[in-house]
């Protein structure tokens, strides 16, 4: 019968940092891959001058994402005339701002250039649901 060798003990650090190494890259994958908004959460732009329309989000539903979808075409159109935010409802100042209106995820607030509130829905439908409110949010001398 043959005897093994016994492993040196640097085969044996050199394989923790490879499982470390994948572990780290396995990490920074996943991390680029989490989904990103593509709608600022910062509430004080709110009164920079623009008007401004604000979704009230939740990770955890489908009603804001459903929202947000049908934002995309007026952000498209409008996004050079009003600002596009979010309130994640995730975040702190996201909760005080649905808890001041009394509104969940997937409702849509309208401010004007001076952040006077315009209008609130709850649970837009169609794209044709927001595009009033908002119009009616934006100056008088822009389309």
């Amino acid at each position: 019968m043959t005897k093994t060798e016994p492993k040196a003990p640097t085969a044996r650090w050199k394989k923790g940092l490879v499982y470390f190494i994948v572990l780290g890259l396995s990490a920074v994958l996943i991390w680029t891959q989490l989904p990103q908004s593509p709608y600022p959460t910062d509430l004080d732009r709110i009164n920079k001058g623009q008007p401004s329309l604000v979704l009230v989000y939740d990770v955890n539903t489908a009603g804001g994402m459903m929202v947000m979808e049908l934002l995309a075409p007026l952000r498209e159109e409008y996004g050079d005339q009003m600002e596009f935010l979010v309130a994640s409802l995730g975040l702190p100042d996201g909760r005080a701002f649905a808890q001041h209106y009394k509104i969940t995820s997937g409702a849509v607030v309208f401010f004007a250039a001076d952040a006077t509130h315009s209008s609130t829905l709850r649970a837009p439908k169609s794209t044709a649901d927001l595009r009033l409110p908002l119009e009616r949010t934006l100056p008088k001398n822009t389309p």
